[in-house]
């Protein structure tokens, strides 16, 4: 009797990824970015609240958007840095200001270029002058999709109201509302995440609108999100070990966290096109 043995495609895609973040050093390059995300976090937030000053409820919406995966503390820190840094800025959209804010907000997504070469096993070969053109058209892009959510919530939240005095349907109609906005905000984030892992590694990637990394990267934003509040509301409380730094260092881990999410979404998607190349060789080959 012949005996082989058979592998578990899941199991041994699992485990090609495990490797693969110790070859990539995964975690290492996760503290880096979240070491620049912190850094373009408040440039990204002005340049926001700056485009969308002229809606309504604009800036309560990008707050409601960020303490829905944000741990209260941290966005405290936030909101009050953010309403300091805004009050003291003036002129219009089209200033000096405001453009050296864009070019500042798009260090993040510069990093995560950089990072994104190594996850998909390449070489930045791109002149300077076009990888940071990249990043800020990517931050423009990233932005457009936060606009464009606020807007879907705005109205949303305004056709609520028309519907719930006209059909009169009151606790019902609100929580469809709120089950819309996390549904917007899912779908922008994966928009969010698609674009930039099409366009920020130095390679050419074939266009998908849903990849495997980046939904198990949204998904794992927001199990890891409420993981992590969960943990500080009954865990040891970081004031103790940190003092008065204890919110800001949760805001540090929590952008850790965020990146650690990105980069594992990106390893999949990597590891899913190399499988693919892969069964397609020895498809030819036979």
């Amino acid at each position: 009797m012949v005996t082989g043995r058979t592998s578990n495609p899941t199991l041994g895609f699992a485990t090609s990824i495990w490797r693969r973040t110790g070859e990539h050093n995964v975690f290492g390059a996760a503290a880096e970015l979240a070491y620049f995300f912190m850094l373009a976090l408040f440039p990204m937030l002005i340049f926001l609240t700056s485009l969308v000053s002229s809606l309504s409820g604009a800036r309560r919406s990008i707050y409601g958007a960020l303490s829905q995966v944000m741990p209260p503390d941290a966005m405290g820190i936030v909101s009050a840095a953010l309403d300091d840094a805004i009050s003291k800025r003036s002129g219009g959209l089209i200033s000096i200001g405001i453009l050296g804010t864009l070019w500042a907000a798009s260090a993040g997504v510069s990093a995560l270029t950089s990072t994104l070469n190594r996850v998909f096993d390449v070489k930045e070969t791109r002149p300077y002058w076009r990888v940071k053109g990249m990043a800020v058209v990517l931050t423009l892009a990233l932005s457009l999709l936060v606009v464009i959510g606020i807007l879907l919530v705005m109205f949303g939240d305004h056709f609520g109201e028309w519907a719930a005095e006209r059909l009169h349907l009151g606790s019902f109609l609100a929580v469809g509302l709120t089950v819309m906005d996390y549904v917007v905000g899912f779908g922008l984030l994966l928009a969010g995440l698609e674009v930039t892992y099409y366009f920020g590694p130095n390679k050419k990637r074939q266009w998908r609108w849903v990849t495997p990394g980046a939904f198990s990267a949204v998904a794992a934003v927001l199990i890891v999100s409420i993981l992590f509040s969960i943990y500080l509301r009954f865990g040891p409380s970081y004031s103790a070990t940190y003092g008065s730094l204890g919110a800001f260092v949760m805001l540090m881990v929590w952008l850790y966290l965020m990146s650690l999410v990105i980069m594992l979404g990106a390893e999949i998607d990597s590891q899913r096109e190399q499988t693919d190349i892969s069964g397609t060789s020895r498809a030819r080959l036979n």
